[in-house]
């Protein structure tokens, strides 16, 4: 029988977790190596370093779409990485990242509730660092996707709910729905700071119908947690929206403009639809599809079987729990019941979401952090005796963590600072206009450059020079055309030709014979060319 003693002991051995898991995370990042992946290159860096110098609304589409979604997530490590030197920079971000494994340890020891003390513990510790360890955790591990930071808000909010079962479900009413609204004020900043967690606000909102209480207290607890929902929601993003809104007359600009129909983009969804599985078989039996092709959710190869092995649990384990209440076989299960029927209902309305309306693997991470205790509670559903299924919980996370295989979005050798380029001399910075063309990433350049020079990107993935029914080309041109100044061409060398054929549709002139180049640490390098205009006499820079 565990003594005061083994108690005390547990209780410390917990709070070492907490505290320690996000220094141990922040040490793991620096054996992954410095983050370059493509979207830093292309927005994360220049976004929060448009926001804290003021250049938002100067220059245009430097990021190309993406120069439109919020920075403010941005700003963090940015501030992190231009003040510390590289190593210490990604420690601390690393370990921000590490928070999560803290909160699994909460989620976790809160659905074992009622188990031994010292039991509960290490089995929530296991289940946390397993919940760091997966294949896309790994690989976000230290980079700049905010996957595993709006992580925290879900997390948190989970945490929130599952420490205050089982007083929710039957506590006074005022305490309880300020406890679900507090939990959906973290799930509302997360998706205000990131749109598609959304999916996770959703799904927690509906994990609330499932609880076994009385109808009409599911249904309230539901409500306060959407209302702490859109609290947060404006919090976290209130401000962007509000710009965005008056700026574009689309709070999610340019996203869902076949709904607000701003002029300044196409009338169109602009929904990434590249990773949606081609028919209706693929879509719903998709875990086996992405699990042996995982470039069909991503942009790299990674391998992990958390997702693929609750596809097949939950379902298997809910048919089974059913057919045991209809039969009044009551199996007792591994893990808390109200938090059992909350997360796995929680899951899986995300999965539904997720599969619908995005498919891109990223954004399934906080799932998968999930996945080892989710995979326990759809074990300890089975009709099994309870010594096998603990032992078959125990084999199916050993062979889920024993087979993980990262993704990499691009690394590269730890340096003293994160971002550097060599920019040629600029003759009179003050009046240069810098365009930008083609269709890589190379913002992360520009806060290299001196700061009065002004860009614009004249061909992206949002616009080009020849687009039609997109009213941002005339923002674009008359800007170009109003320009007295000198201009230059910034691209990558493969890239060089496409934009001089971009620039002669705007009346310029790329002189590839007099072109530049700018050296890089964290991609290819770049070239810097003259351009001159075909028409009017302005003068033209070398």
């Amino acid at each position: 029988m565990p003594t005061i003693d083994d108690d005390r002991r547990a209780r410390l051995i917990g709070r070492a977790f907490l505290l320690l898991a996000p220094v141990a995370y922040g040490l793991l990042t620096l054996t992954f190596g410095m983050d370059a992946n493509w979207d830093l290159r292309n927005y994360h860096w220049y976004n929060a370093y448009a926001l804290l110098t003021g250049r938002i609304g100067r220059d245009l589409l430097p990021a190309q779409m993406p120069t439109f979604y919020s920075p403010f997530l941005d700003v963090p490590f940015y501030w992190l990485a231009t003040h510390l030197p590289a190593r210490a920079a990604g420690f601390v971000w690393g370990a921000l990242q590490g928070i999560n494994l803290s909160l699994l340890y909460l989620v976790a020891s809160f659905c074992f509730r009622n188990g031994p003390a010292m039991q509960r513990s290490l089995i929530a510790m296991a289940l946390a660092v397993m919940g760091g360890l997966g294949g896309g955790a790994l690989g976000l591990i230290g980079t700049t996707f905010q996957d595993n930071v709006v992580s925290l808000g879900v997390l948190g909010a989970l945490a929130v709910i599952t420490g205050s079962l089982p007083g929710i479900l039957d506590g006074r009413p005022l305490p309880s729905f300020a406890r679900v609204a507090a939990a959906g004020l973290l799930a509302g900043v997360a998706m205000g700071l990131k749109n598609p967690t959304v999916i996770y606000a959703v799904g927690l909102c509906l994990g609330f119908l499932a609880l076994p209480a009385r109808p009409w207290r599911r249904l309230w607890l539901a409500f306060f947690f959407g209302i702490g929902v859109l609290v947060g929601l404006a919090l976290g993003g209130g401000v962007w929206m509000a710009h965005l809104w008056h700026d574009y007359g689309n709070p999610v600009f340019p996203h869902m403009n076949h709904i607000f129909k701003s002029p300044f983009a196409a009338i169109s969804d602009y929904v990434n639809v590249s990773f949606f599985p081609p028919g209706l078989w693929p879509r719903l039996f998709f875990p086996f599809v992405f699990t042996v092709s995982p470039l069909t959710v991503g942009e790299v190869p990674f391998f992990d079987l958390r997702v693929l092995a609750l596809f097949v649990l939950v379902p298997a384990g809910a048919v089974s729990a059913l057919i045991g209440w209809s039969l009044h076989r009551r199996n007792e299960w591994l893990t808390e019941r109200p938090a059992t029927r909350f997360l796995l209902t929680a899951l899986s309305v995300t999965y539904v979401l997720w599969v619908v309306m995005f498919c891109i693997y990223r954004y399934l991470v906080p799932l998968e952090m999930l996945a080892p205790l989710g995979l326990v509670m759809a074990v300890g559903l089975l009709p099994l005796p309870r010594r096998l299924r603990i032992g078959l919980a125990a084999a199916l996370l050993a062979l889920v963590q024993l087979t993980v295989q990262p993704a990499d979005w691009g690394r590269v050798a730890w340096a003293d600072n994160w971002v550097t380029a060599e920019v040629p001399p600029i003759e009179n910075p003050d009046d240069t206009m810098v365009l930008m063309a083609g269709y890589w990433a190379i913002s992360h350049v520009i806060p290299s450059f001196p700061p009065r020079v002004t860009f614009v990107r004249i061909q992206s993935n949002f616009l080009q020079p020849d687009s039609v029914g997109n009213g941002y080309l005339a923002i674009l041109k008359d800007k170009v055309a109003a320009h007295r100044g000198p201009f230059l061409m910034l691209s990558t060398i493969p890239d060089t030709a496409g934009a001089a054929k971009a620039a002669g549709l705007l009346g310029l002139r790329l002189d590839p014979q007099r072109c530049r180049t700018v050296p890089n640490n964290l991609g290819e390098t770049l070239n810097l060319c003259a351009v001159d205009r075909t028409t009017g006499n302005r003068e033209t820079v070398e």
